[in-house]
């Protein structure tokens, strides 16, 4: 893998040359801020799925509080209880003005069906968030891949934009040469000067073209200002018959609904643990200091500490929770359905992406042979015009055949190359950090 990736490297000055899309693509996982993001994001799905887990363990806290109460309560009692005149009451202050508590405490969930089941739909979903960054890692792959091709396929427009350039302008040089000679009439002259200047035009449209794909794919890439080169060639890809031959469950969008399935289903579990009572271990331990006076430094003071355990159970709650458990079952009958309706879509996708991929691969394999054909025949056109066995009007007629028959061609390897982008990316397999 070290010299695979080494190979993708430019030396100081050079183009950053790739011999395939997989370079392609590995260099753009090593390089892309889109992917380092990603792996940011997935570091932090774990680390939330982890956060959950945390309440099974003992929670500590420890508290201290001072307090000043400006006003003592205050009870009266029978004089004569305290030896004082009977038929009188005397006022008994309870309580000492200054407080001081130092403690801690602990807690410990002992049975709640509720919390476990909350932790595993809390699993569940990191592993649906893995899913949709895996989701969007297709879709982000899927773009470089169509801009690859698209690149490949603005060098072969490119191609044909210099061969019909460089034919038109012989013809235009001879044009011209026999023009100034007098021989040839204004009107057919322009003409064949419009469609040299055309081709021309044509030409640098398609080096536009060309360069603002490299642009992109760069950009996409994470290439930074490296200048990008491919060093494939359209022609020998072209000719490479592929078939779709992935597997419906790699693909992110298949697993994303089978989470989504069993995540409703854990929900419908966790809404029926809601009825069951929840028993915690508690513990408290804590010094209380008291005194009259400012400085209780040697004020009285004394230690408690207590254990226990907590039963809380509802009992009734207006039927809330019957309809909550409802709910949660009609949404997991609804997770069902969707899983079923996505797995059609995708075995549809799939067959429809292997009809294209037949069909576009007859029809770039009949064009091809057909292109030769016309340029040869613009060729012979303009050796005829030469000798003027043929006019003006049907040199330009064969020219704009030629032309259109470009055009099928380029059309078609559009057609075939989308197909090939879809199939190249998800015949990849996509696996979840766990």
């Amino acid at each position: 893998m070290g010299l695979f990736y080494l190979s993708c490297q430019p030396a100081f000055g050079q183009d950053l040359v790739f011999h395939t899309l997989e370079e392609v693509l590995f260099f753009a996982k090593e390089n892309s801020p889109e992917q380092r993001i990603r792996a940011l994001e997935r570091e932090k799905e774990g680390i939330a799925s982890r956060m959950s887990r945390t309440e099974l363990l003992p929670a500590f806290r420890a508290y201290g509080t001072w307090d000043n109460y400006l006003q003592l309560p205050v009870q009266l009692l029978p004089s004569e209880a305290v030896g004082g005149e009977p038929g009188t009451f005397t006022e008994i202050r309870f309580g000492t003005q200054y407080q001081i508590n130092l403690g801690v405490e602990a807690s410990l969930p002992l049975f709640d069906p509720e919390l476990w089941s909350r932790i595993k739909s809390d699993r569940l979903r990191y592993q649906m968030g893995l899913q949709e960054l895996s989701s969007k890692e297709q879709a982000w792959t899927e773009e470089i891949a169509r801009m690859y091709f698209q690149v490949l396929l603005h060098e072969e427009s490119l191609r044909l934009a210099e061969a019909r350039y460089q034919l038109s302008d012989s013809i235009f040089q001879l044009a011209e040469f026999t023009f100034q000679a007098g021989e040839m009439e204004p009107l057919p002259f322009q003409r064949i000067k419009a469609s040299a200047l055309s081709a021309q035009h044509a030409f640098i449209r398609q080096q536009k073209q060309r360069d603002l794909a490299k642009s992109s794919l760069t950009t996409l890439i994470g290439a930074g200002n490296q200048p990008v080169g491919l060093s494939e060639k359209i022609q020998s890809l072209a000719t490479k018959e592929e078939f779709s031959s992935y597997e419906l469950n790699s693909l992110p969008s298949w697993r994303r609904e089978e989470l989504a399935l069993a995540l409703s289903q854990q929900a419908w579990k966790q809404s029926r643990a809601s009825y069951w009572p929840k028993l915690t271990a508690n513990g408290r331990f804590y010094q209380q200091t008291l005194g009259n006076n400012f400085n209780l430094s040697d004020a009285s003071s004394f230690e408690v500490g207590v254990w226990g355990l907590s039963l809380n159970w509802t009992i009734f709650q207006g039927n809330q929770k019957r309809l909550k458990t409802k709910t949660a079952y009609l949404d997991w009958q609804i997770a069902k359905e969707r899983q079923l309706h996505t797995q059609q879509i995708l075995v549809e996708e799939q067959n429809q992406l292997d009809i294209e991929l037949r069909q576009n691969q007859q029809l770039v394999n009949d064009f091809a042979p057909l292109q030769v054909l016309y340029e040869e025949n613009y060729r012979l056109a303009g050796i005829q015009w030469a000798e003027g066995q043929i006019s003006t009007d049907e040199l330009l007629q064969v020219e704009k055949e030629w032309i259109e028959q470009q055009q099928e061609y380029l059309i078609a390897l559009s057609d075939l190359f989308t197909s090939k982008a879809l199939q190249a990316i998800r015949n990849q397999s996509y696996t979840e950090t766990p």
